[in-house]
């Protein structure tokens, strides 16, 4: 078994990363600076697209659950007015209260439909550019109805950078910058505390499973991998969630796997992944090292976001 970081300090990061979002969170609803902001603006968001903000957004949409942790994040939550189903799942995970009134979309991929945006008008839709990548053809018909789009990178991003250029964008537009500023100075703090109580580790080598056949894994290029690499871990699987082999699987032996729940039950997910040929003599299976991600863990894991999703990769890279 390779040694890595210690229970210890993987109980200790994650009570810190708690700790401090939750603080961020107050913060940025309690204590922020009033701000005066001056419209109309325009901005660049992150497909290029100039877009003219003609007065401070009253009322918010949200259509891809990383929008969702970074409009909240803000504190402004009770200006939202449409969000998708998924969005909706992760602030119920997280015990935030949705608006009663608030417009619920299922579908959001590749694009959400636009007869509910329309209905909601809300006066800034914030859309991820990964996962929405269709939307950009409706953004036309939504500025012709007075609805502003702005696109962030969310799942297309690859590291922290990405992140907080997201969190800027969006606070930006929202005319709340120095609560953005508030937001990515706190990720910083919990990327520091991690990086100080990892530099000295062994790195163990981690396998993430998005499912089982083929085998998808997150590769270390993704946002995924890059996270392995700051909580001490190490995906030895090149480029962004690639398809590989059991023998691939087998050779590269993860000390630790873990896995989206993609079964929709663990039980029949770690079955699956017991399944896969070969994998029995790898070190995670041998040392009991196989952990799958559901609920909150998945969505923060998944969804690029200020939400954090170190909790869950730090609590398993041990």
């Amino acid at each position: 078994m390779s040694s890595g970081i210690s229970k210890a300090t993987i109980v200790g990061a994650v009570l810190a990363i708690v700790v401090i979002v939750a603080v961020t969170y107050y913060l940025v609803q309690m204590a922020h600076k009033p701000q005066s902001p001056h419209y109309p603006l325009s901005i660049i968001d992150y497909l290029g697209r100039n877009v003219t903000i003609q007065s401070q957004p009253s009322t918010i949409g949200i259509v891809s659950p990383d929008c969702a942790q970074i409009v909240y994040m803000l504190g402004l939550g009770n200006k939202v007015v449409l969000l998708d189903i998924y969005s909706k799942q992760l602030l119920n995970y997280l015990g935030v209260t949705v608006p009663s009134n608030a417009t619920i979309i299922s579908s959001i991929y590749p694009t959400p439909p636009l007869e509910p945006i329309l209905l909601a008008h809300p006066s800034l839709i914030c859309a991820d550019a990964g996962f929405n990548y269709q939307f950009v053809e409706d953004t036309g018909t939504l500025a012709d109805s007075g609805i502003a789009v702005i696109f962030i990178g969310g799942t297309d991003n690859t590291n922290v950078t990405g992140i907080y250029n997201d969190v800027m964008l969006v606070a930006k537009a929202l005319g709340v910058t120095s609560r953005g500023e508030l937001v990515v100075g706190r990720m910083g703090d919990i990327l520091n505390y991690v990086r100080s109580h990892v530099t000295n580790a062994q790195p163990v080598t981690v396998a993430y499973l998005s499912w089982y056949n083929p085998i998808y894994v997150a590769g270390n290029s993704s946002f995924i991998g890059y996270y392995i690499t700051v909580a001490g871990g190490y995906d030895p699987f090149t480029g962004m969630y690639p398809t590989i082999t059991p023998t691939q699987l087998i050779i590269a032996n993860p000390d630790y796997i873990i896995a989206d729940d993609f079964m929709g039950n663990y039980s029949a997910t770690l079955q699956a992944i017991l399944s896969i040929p070969g994998i029995n003599t790898t070190n995670a299976v041998k040392e009991g090292h196989v952990y799958i991600l559901g609920n909150l863990a998945q969505s923060l894991v998944e969804e690029p976001g200020p939400g954090d999703p170190l909790e869950s990769t730090c609590r398993h890279a041990s």
